[in-house]
């Protein structure tokens, strides 16, 4: 093999390397993340409970919202850099999706039952309040991700 042949491998496999590294997150993107996870569990069982609390809370927390989207969405670009906004929409599909299958495996009353206080909590949610609360859920969970040396 040439010299330029066996660059062109080194090159290629430093590529492949670098595409099948990890995606890891930065802790503001953890909290994003825990953010999205809390608004399509909320969207979920508002729906399934037949409560208003999903609407209450995103009317409330609107600009908070947006935030952690736009934050989730600077993360699919960082790991992906293509298509950043479709790989979020289908991100937060799949999260409601497993949502739902979770809390299509119990019936509804129990479920509703047991989601109470989640469901009457979430419209009281100011801005502050939230995003200390999902501060607190990504500090919690920060060893579950794949976390990025800032």
């Amino acid at each position: 093999m040439t010299k330029a042949g066996l660059s062109a491998v080194i090159l290629l496999g430093a590529v492949a390397t670098a595409n099948a590294a990890p995606q890891c997150y930065r802790a503001s993107e953890i909290e994003a993340e825990q953010a999205m996870r809390y608004q399509a569990k909320l969207m979920v069982l508002s729906d399934m409970c037949r409560s208003t609390a999903y609407n209450s809370f995103v009317n409330r927390n609107a600009d908070v919202i947006k935030s952690y989207q736009g934050q989730m969405i600077g993360y699919f670009r960082r790991v992906d850099g293509r298509k950043a906004e479709d790989a979020f929409d289908r991100y937060i599909t799949r999260l409601a999706n497993q949502f739902a299958l979770g809390a299509g495996q119990e019936k509804v009353d129990s479920l509703c039952h047991a989601s109470a206080e989640f469901l009457s909590r979430a419209p009281q949610l100011g801005k502050d309040e939230f995003r200390h609360f999902v501060a607190d859920q990504a500090a919690s969970q920060r060893t579950s991700y794949a976390s990025c040396a800032d």
